[in-house]
């Protein structure tokens, strides 16, 4: 590894990756620590909830992860035509964009929660602690967008620091607000809840704040938004198949939740609690990604790709590295893994599910690297169309998949249905790299 960071560009990108790396670590480690908090101090009730809660609550934020990612791609593009007027003008626009279509989803998501609860098979018992958990965190959506997309906008703009630090401070304060409120209020899932909320709220004026120190001396900055029809069908261009990516994630979790609730509050904490051990090993390799995918962005719009194809190859090999690390601590160390969310000598049923489908998902996580790595340069050479496919088949898949396997393999059907749509968008993301370079290569 050390041998990969001598060349000087190399480092370069690496320790701007580090800063993105360690502010999804601390973002993620948050959801951990809220999940495992829960999981400790009210029971495994509350933590089913909290997980079926979480499941729906991302069908409102879905919009703001579109936003967000396309975000970071526009915005670098910008900065590698050193189009400063385009930065001011986009950043005020795309947020007051991103808080009108909040504060409309969050309208319509109060009215949709009965329907919801009906389609995920919300079991009877779990309907109060969710309904306690969602009903909160709904008021605080329009301040998550706002706080997003100006970190994603920083982000772009070269500052990954500042991003990090942003993230850390609201998860800090997520955290000793979350003990404070379980268990010294005892508010319950409620006060899980709001502790996101108010971190969340105060880190978005900050975020926000230091967006507009950036942008503020800009040519052209002006608090008043207003359209500009080429920056309009960018945005269109990149956020439309990045929302209907993010919605059919959304949606494939509340699919396979649907299918794991009848197994009880012993397999649905399971479930929880290795989507968590896995959402946090692949840290790493989707900051990787994202590094890359900014850089890509800069480099496409110059036509350095030579240099594209070098940052490349270093992330995947990095990546590779840190993969084979975690496959280990899979394989020698589940029940350390698992204890911090439940014990695991008095849910024993809940632990071997964990066990197993933490121990065969590491082939996927393996061809993950590639996957993710190649839809992040078809985004960033705005091959909208590619990337959406690839996505959406790996989702449509794995539902389909597991649907089918749910009889003959019981609760073994959800790690063997996520392996197969892995490995098909796998195959599909080298098959569109190949028609993408291929088109290329006349010019």
């Amino acid at each position: 590894m050390f041998t990969l960071l001598k060349n000087p560009f190399h480092k370069k990108v690496f320790f701007f990756s580090i800063p993105i790396i360690l502010s999804m670590f601390t973002q993620q480690f948050y959801n951990v620590a809220d999940t495992m908090i829960v999981g400790q101090f009210l029971g495994v009730d509350e933590l089913a909830a909290v997980g079926n809660a979480g499941t729906i609550v991302m069908l409102f934020i879905v919009v703001s992860g579109g936003i967000e990612l396309s975000s970071e791609i526009i915005f670098s593009r910008y900065l590698g035509k050193k189009d400063l007027q385009k930065i001011a003008n986009g950043s005020i626009n795309i947020i007051a964009i991103a808080l009108t279509i909040s504060i409309t989803l969050v309208a319509l998501g109060f009215l949709c929660l009965p329907t919801l609860y009906r389609w995920i098979h919300l079991p009877n018992e779990l309907i109060p602690f969710t309904n306690a958990y969602i009903m909160t965190y709904m008021i605080g959506v329009p301040f998550i967008y706002v706080y997003d997309i100006s970190r994603a906008i920083i982000t772009a703009l070269g500052d990954s620091k500042h991003c990090f630090y942003f993230v850390f401070g609201s998860s800090l304060l997520n955290i000793i607000l979350d003990l404070l409120f379980i268990c010294v209020f005892h508010l319950g899932v409620f006060g899980a809840a709001l502790a996101t909320i108010i971190a969340q709220a105060l880190f978005m004026f900050v975020a926000f704040y230091h967006l507009y120190n950036k942008i503020k001396d800009y040519p052209g900055f002006t608090w008043r938004p207003h359209i500009d029809m080429i920056q309009v069908k960018e945005l269109i261009h990149i956020t439309i198949p990045s929302v209907i990516q993010q919605f059919v994630i959304t949606c494939s979790f509340i699919f396979i939740q649907s299918m794991i609730n009848p197994f009880g509050s012993e397999i649905i904490s399971g479930f929880v609690a290795v989507n968590k051990v896995l959402t946090l090993s692949r840290i790493v390799v989707l900051g990787f990604t994202q590094a890359f995918s900014i850089y890509a962005a800069k480099m496409i719009v110059s036509q350095e790709f030579t240099e594209l194809k070098k940052i490349y190859i270093f992330f995947i090999k990095l990546s590779l590295i840190y993969m084979t690390l975690i496959a280990f601590l899979f394989f020698i160390f589940p029940h350390l893994l698992c204890q911090p969310f439940f014990s695991i000598d008095n849910y024993h049923e809940g632990y071997q599910f964990f066990k197993t489908y933490l121990q065969c998902s590491i082939a996927m996580m393996f061809m993950s690297i590639f996957k993710f790595m190649n839809e992040s340069l078809l985004r960033s050479s705005m091959n909208m169309t590619y990337f959406l496919i690839c996505n959406l088949s790996d989702l449509f898949i794995k539902i389909i998949a597991t649907y089918m396997l749910l009889s003959p393999l019981v609760t073994n059907a959800f790690w063997s249905g996520e392996t197969i749509g892995k490995f098909v968008s796998f195959l599909l993301s080298f098959f569109f790299i190949y028609l993408v370079n291929k088109k290329r290569e006349p010019q």
